[in-house]
C-alpha cells in the first residue's frame, strides 16, 4: 500500500508539473494566441500586399546581424527556391548598406526531423542573432526553439509548420491554397465530377490546412463527389501510385489536387500513361511545375512564389530586430497559374515588383 502511495504521488506530481509547464508556456510563448485560433484562421493575420505599402522603410541597423535559416530539404525544389529569395534578400540588405549574413541548411529529406532539429541547435549554440525556421512538422524542433527562447534568440516561420514559439510567420494562407485547387478544378469540370484529394504528410499542419479547405469547398457542392483523400506523404512516387489506383478505379475520374507540386507531377504521370482527361492540380509554384503547364501538361498550380516568401521572412525577421512591431501572421501573394498566366512574371500578376524600402 505504502508503495503504491508512494507511486501515486509521483504520478500527481508529475501530472502536476507537466500542467504548470504547459501554463507557463502558454503564458510566454510569443505567438500562443496564434495557435490557440489557428494559424489559417488567426483574427490577427494579414495578407503581404495589403500591409507591405503600410510597413514603410525598414529600420537602420549599425550592427552585425548574422540570421540562421533552417529548412527542409533541397532535394525538393520548393524549399531550394526558398533558400535562393532568403539568400537574395540578404544580398539586397547588404548592397543598402547592411552588414547582415545569413546561413541556410536543410534537412536531408522530407523526413528527417532529428536532422533538421540538430541543424537548429547549432545554430542556437552559435549565438545567431536571429533564425528562421521551416519546420518538418509542429513539434519536431520543439527542443531547439526552446533552447533559442531561452537564449533570447527571436524566431521567424517561413512556411509551413506553424510553432507558437516564433513571434512572426510568414508563410501561404494553406486553408485558401486548398480552397484555390478546388475551385479551380470545380470550373474547369462545369460543377460535376467525381474529384481526389492527394495530401502531405499526415502531421504537417500545412497539409491538414490545404486538404480542409478543399473538403471545405465541396461540401456543399451537389454535383461533386470527392471519391478519395489519399496521403502521398510529398512523395512524387506515392502520388503516381495513387493516382494510378485511383484511375483504375473510377474511369470518369474528373480532378486530382495534390498538396504540393511534386506529388502533382507524380498524378500527371499517371494520368498520361492512362490517357485520361483527368484535370490535376498541384500546390508551391515550382519551376518544374510552370514549365509543364507552359508545355500543356499540367493543368494548374497554387502558386506560392517560394523565392519571394523567403525573402519577405528575411525583410520581417530584420524589421523586428530593428525594434520594428511586425504582425504574427503574414499571408505571403500566392494565386493559381496555369495556362493563361503561366508566362506572366510576378510583377505583371500582382502590380509591383518585390524590393523592401530602406531608410
Amino acid at each position: 500500500m505504502r508503495k503504491f502511495r508512494s507511486i501515486l504521488t509521483l504520478v500527481l506530481a508529475l501530472v502536476m508539473s507537466v500542467s504548470m509547464v504547459a501554463c507557463a508556456e502558454e503564458a510566454v510563448l510569443p505567438s500562443a494566441d496564434v495557435e490557440e485560433q489557428g494559424y489559417d484562421f488567426y483574427d490577427g493575420a494579414v495578407e503581404y500586399n495589403e500591409i507591405r505599402d503600410s510597413l514603410g522603410a525598414v529600420p537602420a541597423i549599425s550592427d552585425e546581424i548574422t540570421l540562421g535559416f533552417t529548412t527542409k530539404t533541397f532535394e525538393n525544389e520548393f524549399w531550394r527556391m526558398e533558400k535562393e529569395g532568403a539568400e537574395a534578400a540578404a544580398k539586397m540588405f547588404q548592397d543598402a548598406g547592411y552588414n547582415v549574413t545569413i546561413d541556410v541548411r536543410g534537412a536531408q529529406t522530407e523526413t528527417d526531423e532529428e536532422g533538421q532539429l540538430t541543424l537548429l541547435l547549432d545554430m542556437v549554440n552559435k549565438g545567431y542573432d536571429a533564425i528562421l525556421i521551416s519546420g518538418i512538422s509542429a513539434g519536431n524542433l520543439v527542443p531547439g526553439m526552446e533552447a533559442a527562447m531561452e537564449a533570447g534568440i527571436d524566431l521567424t516561420t517561413v512556411m509551413d509548420a506553424f510553432v507558437p514559439y516564433a513571434s512572426t510567420t510568414v508563410g501561404a494562407w494553406h486553408y485558401q491554397a486548398g480552397v484555390q485547387g478546388a475551385e479551380w478544378i470545380y470550373n474547369k469540370i462545369n460543377g460535376e465530377g467525381k474529384v481526389a484529394c492527394i495530401t502531405g504528410l499526415s502531421q504537417a499542419t500545412a497539409a491538414q490546412a490545404r486538404t480542409q479547405g478543399f473538403n471545405d469547398f465541396f461540401a456543399d457542392k451537389e454535383g461533386i463527389e470527392v471519391v478519395a483523400v489519399q496521403n502521398g506523404d510529398w512523395d512524387r512516387q506515392k502520388a503516381y501510385d495513387i493516382a494510378q489506383t485511383l484511375l483504375q478505379q473510377y474511369l470518369d475520374l474528373a480532378g486530382i489536387y495534390c498538396n504540393n507540386d511534386t506529388m502533382a507531377m507524380g498524378a500527371l504521370e499517371a494520368v498520361i500513361a492512362a490517357n485520361s482527361e483527368c484535370v490535376i492540380v498541384g500546390t508551391d509554384g515550382t519551376s518544374e511545375a510552370l514549365e509543364s503547364i507552359k508545355a500543356g501538361e499540367l493543368d494548374a498550380t497554387v502558386d506560392f512564389f517560394p523565392t519571394t516568401m523567403g525573402a519577405i521572412g528575411v525583410e520581417m525577421q530584420i524589421r523586428k530586430l530593428g525594434g520594428q512591431e511586425i504582425p504574427k501572421v503574414i499571408y505571403a501573394p500566392q494565386c493559381v497559374r496555369d495556362i493563361d498566366n503561366a508566362e506572366m512574371s510576378f510583377e505583371e500578376i500582382f502590380g509591383y515588383e518585390y524590393a523592401p524600402v530602406f531608410e
